[in-house]
């Protein structure tokens, strides 16, 4: 009886030894980069370093950033992110980000309502190799401001510090432009389907493409970074587990941005 309560005894403190190390390796894992905002747009006026307006557009709501620049309730607020290493160079990549977010936002969208809408996988995926070299028309797609952020991370692992200038262009759309925006991207998507059916079927999606892309349902913080991860983790398994709608490789360089951005503004 004793040898067995013995024999238990180690055991549980074999356990408690183990889980309390997995739990640290964990735990240094998840610290291993810390970030820090250094300098930001309006420092010196007393401005914020994180807006509210910010944190809530990244998550999906668009109201407070409406409010704090006086935009119109019934303008379409989007909004695009990059780094640089200096802030020119920021505002100007995050400018061309934009194009490049709004096709990946526009191409899931599309797959997504072919997956549903067709339920065919041969015209699901002859969608998505058109939607994936569709161009976005953003005609009258007006920029409203660019905020930056100077951040600076530092990886214990590695023992080094990287600093980056972290911009957000943030643009408003009518309703009306907006609707041209996906009409345009639908007449390039379209003619590459092989069924006249099934273009047809796309063509009257186009109701539900502009449902989905305006209305705004604001997530956590949990979930937003959990969607960013995702992709990022779609993006580099892809050729072993193909996803639909298969995310782009060239979308992985704002991704990382948008990670970072939402670690340091959350």
């Amino acid at each position: 009886m004793k040898k067995a309560l013995l024999l238990i005894g180690v055991t549980l403190i074999m356990f408690v030894n183990f889980s309390c190390s997995s739990t640290k390796d964990v735990g240094m894992k998840s610290v291993a980069k810390e970030s820090e905002i250094v300098d930001w747009a309006n420092r010196t006026l007393d401005g914020p370093a994180k807006p509210e307006w910010l944190k809530k557009l990244v998550l999906g709501n668009s109201d407070v950033f409406k409010t704090d620049f006086g935009i119109e309730k019934s303008y379409i607020i989007k909004y695009s992110v990059a780094s640089g290493k200096t802030i020119d160079l920021a505002k100007a990549a995050s400018r061309v980000n934009y194009n490049a977010m709004r096709a990946e936002e526009l191409r899931t969208k599309v797959v997504s309502e072919a997956a549903s809408t067709l339920n065919d996988e041969g015209l699901t995926e002859a969608t998505a190799n058109a939607a994936m070299v569709a161009k976005v028309n953003l005609s009258g797609h007006e920029l409203v401001t660019q905020f930056w952020q100077e951040v600076e991370t530092f990886d214990s692992e590695t023992d080094t510090k990287k600093t980056e200038v972290i911009c957000y262009s943030v643009y408003k759309i009518t309703k009306e432009n907006w609707l041209e925006t996906l009409k345009n991207y639908m007449k390039a998507v379209l003619p590459n389907l092989p069924d006249s059916d099934a273009q047809k079927k796309m063509a009257a999606t186009i109701a539900s493409l502009y449902e989905d892309t305006t209305t705004e349902v604001e997530k956590t913080e949990t979930d937003t970074i959990a969607e960013i991860n995702s992709k990022l983790d779609a993006i580099e398994n892809s050729s072993k587990t193909p996803v639909s709608p298969a995310p782009s490789s060239s979308d992985i360089e704002w991704l990382d941005v948008l990670e970072t951005a939402c670690n340091v503004i959350f």
